[in-house]
């Protein structure tokens, strides 16, 4: 069961972005580092420290529809954020678990991001 396998703590270990274009984006621009946590309960945490030094971080809970993760974000770095929900596809590569936002949070209309966690 998807839920199941993303349920624990997970470190970031790679980032795949690409613009509306298709054009992929530049490796010094990627996530330097990050943590992502689901619990049993339905909770959810991240941080990541982007390309800049800033940490992008926020927590709430999440749910499951199909093959889609909801973030119902309570508390954000980033205020604006706060009280709206997030949409990632949720897939594995392996034992990888990779969640893609198209658009992503920091991205314009067509570009698409995917960030690749691998569970501690």
């Amino acid at each position: 069961m998807l839920r199941d396998r993303m349920i624990g703590t997970w470190r970031l270990v790679g980032f795949r972005f690409t613009d509306a274009e298709g054009n992929a984006g530049r490796e010094e621009d990627a996530p330097k580092g990050g943590r992502m946590e689901y619990t049993p309960d339905g909770h959810m945490a991240t941080a990541t420290r982007q390309a800049n030094g800033d940490y992008f971080s926020y927590f709430g809970e999440f749910e499951l529809k199909d093959e889609q993760v909801f973030h119902h974000i309570e508390l954000s770095a980033h205020p604006n954020l706060e009280g709206t929900t997030t949409v990632r596809d949720v897939s594995f590569e392996g034992e990888n678990l990779i969640l893609t936002a198209s658009p992503p949070v920091m991205g314009g209309p067509g570009s698409k991001a995917s960030l690749v966690w691998e569970k501690i």
